[in-house]
């Protein structure tokens, strides 16, 4: 069985800023797949931008062959799936538990056949796996995404994908493939290309739209716009100290110096530590940095995970916290010093509220058709900011809104392939029912006709009641049933036994059952014994009296119950004795004060309750 342990090539996490592929290769050799395309489409829809890439790689290999494929999103992206072309067919990626997606890929692969998976490693990293490619036909893979475009002096610009020509294990071509870009726009600015590169003028400080999701909510995404340098001043960031600890619910280390780095090169920090270099040189731990620092003199910890998404940076570097009117549960990106992406969702569309670097914009979301991309912008930041403490409930987010998480992969099974594969599953469930099934007969014989006793009970209320007979020197038994069947009965030494099932619509009444027996002599032996079929439960009446100072708790129903039990209000039991005929007594506490449960149980199974009350 081939493998399924994935290691991630040692590439350092980097501040991606677009739809980035980092490697493709050969999951035996490590060589890589040389890339001879890219198709990219591109829709801008006011703010937020949904792009799908194809990718088309060369197989130069004669035999079964699986494909690793690994890229970055930029922070304020989410995937919104991945497909592959096996032969003719498309195959798309069905987002699902983790835990399922693997067993279902390890299950086919190892029998040769061709499904992709796709995961998250970190809240911007995907790994992708796909076995066989098929022989003599190229690698072409389709990743589509939904995220917000990026600013670039007064224009917007569109994160523009990216894919070397060649690089594995090794990097053999690092030049970038220019992708065959499209791009059209829906209620937004001006798009503008220039050199390959597609700008959107937005004049405006503030731009939202919002979409109606299938939960009635509206999402909305928007980004605003302040001048250059906020409130005018340079803040001082002082780092005293950093330090890693474990985080059991995301992976990725955190780099601290990235982030600033950034900030001190356009002028809005200066930094003050004997070492500002805080990266982790194995980021696939399982991590958070934990940072103790100062802010214009005032004293600050922040624990930040692999997405380095730090509050404290946005905060000093927007003049002052961000703050939303209207909004709920609002989720921010800095794309910049002067730019915010946020994201969040309302009840019904109406004007909502930013403040910005000191300054308030209001706005009015622009509605655009019903979907799922605004949603999947905030669950995304929800997965990557949001501290979660069971895989369970991200499991059920992820599922719901479509985003990838560490709790779920996308799994893409050309459509043969899943029917075999769930036609399998189905025959491995038959047989494990059936082998249960043989377990508990067994254990039903054992426990049951081990004693040699003969049949004795005459009353059901329907299931698969259980025939016993001793006849001494019988060669074969079989019993005919009421509707005219017949079951050959099972030796146990003179006791012969099995189950017989009484439908569960079958008529009130008496019924008879014949027991033939074929001795070893020849002569045949027949016997028989009537039975019931009772489905109304047992009433009756419990009322508490008084005799000789004993209290006494009495119940009336019919005689020959095969159980009445009292229930105390903790849950404890009380079983009442047949001191005659259809009457049931037992003692109780004489300061007992309250009601007590009583239920009445007949011998064919079926239960009746009383409730008997004595109050203070």
């Amino acid at each position: 069985m081939r493998s399924t342990m994935t290691v991630l090539i040692g590439v350092a996490s980097t501040l991606a800023l677009s739809q980035s592929v980092t490697s493709v290769y050969n999951r035996d050799t490590h060589a890589p797949f040389k890339l001879k395309n890219v198709k990219v489409e591109s829709t801008v829809v006011g703010p937020i931008v949904k792009t799908s890439t194809w990718l088309t790689y060369d197989n130069p290999y004669k035999t079964l062959t699986e494909a690793t494929l690994n890229f970055d999103l930029p922070d304020a992206a989410a995937l919104g799936g991945f497909a592959y072309i096996y032969g003719d067919e498309y195959v798309r990626g069905q987002l699902m538990d983790k835990r399922k997606a693997w067993s279902i890929y390890t299950a086919i692969t190892s029998r040769g056949r061709d499904p992709g998976i796709m995961e998250q490693w970190s809240p911007t990293n995907y790994h992708c796996q796909i076995f066989p490619i098929k022989i003599g036909n190229d690698l072409r893979v389709r990743l589509w995404t939904v995220g917000m475009l990026q600013p670039s002096g007064n224009q917007m610009q569109l994160p523009k994908p990216k894919a070397p020509t060649a690089v594995g294990y090794e990097a053999i071509d690092t030049t970038i493939v220019q992708p065959n870009w499209t791009v059209r726009g829906v209620k937004t600015g001006q798009i503008v290309e220039n050199d390959g590169q597609f700008s959107v003028d937005l004049k405006d400080p503030i731009y939202a739209v919002a979409q109606r999701f299938k939960d009635g909510r509206i999402y909305v995404a928007g980004i605003v716009k302040a001048p250059f340098g906020g409130d005018g001043k340079k803040h001082v960031v002082e780092i005293l100290n950093a330090r890693y600890e474990p985080a059991n619910d995301e992976p990725g280390g955190a780099d601290v110096t990235v982030k600033v780095n950034e900030l001190v090169s356009q002028g809005i920090y200066s930094i003050q530590a004997n070492n500002t270099t805080f990266g982790d040189p194995t980021p696939w731990k399982l991590k958070r940095l934990r940072v103790k620092f100062r802010v214009d003199g005032v004293e600050q910890t922040e624990t930040v995970a692999e997405n380095w998404h730090l509050t404290f940076l946005e905060n000093s570097a927007a003049g002052g916290a961000t703050s939303f009117f209207k909004l709920r549960q609002p989720k921010t990106m800095l794309l910049n010093p002067n730019t915010l992406a946020f994201s969040g969702w309302i009840p019904k569309n109406e004007t909502i509220a930013v403040r910005f670097q000191g300054v308030r914009h209001a706005i009015k979301p622009t509605v655009i058709a019903k979907g799922s991309d605004t949603a999947r912008i905030w669950a995304q930041q929800m997965l990557a900011k949001n501290t979660w403490m069971r895989v369970d409930d991200v499991m059920k987010f992820s599922l719901k809104y479509g985003v990838p998480s560490n709790a779920t992969a996308l799994l893409a099974v050309p459509k043969e392939e899943m029917r075999l594969y769930e036609e399998r599953e189905k025959q491995a469930q038959r047989a494990q029912a059936e082998q249960r099934k043989r377990e508990l007969e067994a254990q039903r014989q054992g426990r049951n006709w081990s004693g040699k006793r003969d049949q004795n009970w005459n009353a059901s209320g329907g299931g698969d009641p259980e025939i016993r007979v001793t006849i001494p020197g019988a060669r074969s038994v079989d019993a005919i049933l009421p509707d005219r069947r017949v079951i050959s009965l099972k030796p146990d030494g003179d006791t012969w036994g099995g189950n017989f099932e009484i439908a569960a619509d079958a008529i009130e009444g008496t019924y008879s059952v014949r027991v033939l027996a074929h001795l070893k002599d020849g002569s045949t032996v027949e016997r028989s014994w009537t039975y019931s079929v009772d489905r109304t439960p047992p009433t009756g009446k419990a009322v508490f009296v008084v005799e000789q100072n004993k209290l006494i708790l009495e119940v009336k129903s019919e005689s020959g119950l095969a159980e009445v039990a009292a229930y105390w209000p903790d849950g404890s039991r009380l079983v009442l004795k047949e001191v005659q005929p259809g009457v049931y007594r037992a003692e109780i506490p004489s300061l007992f004060k309250g009601s007590l449960t009583v239920v009445l149980k007949d011998r064919a199974g079926n239960k009746g309750e009383l409730t008997c009350s004595r109050l203070p």
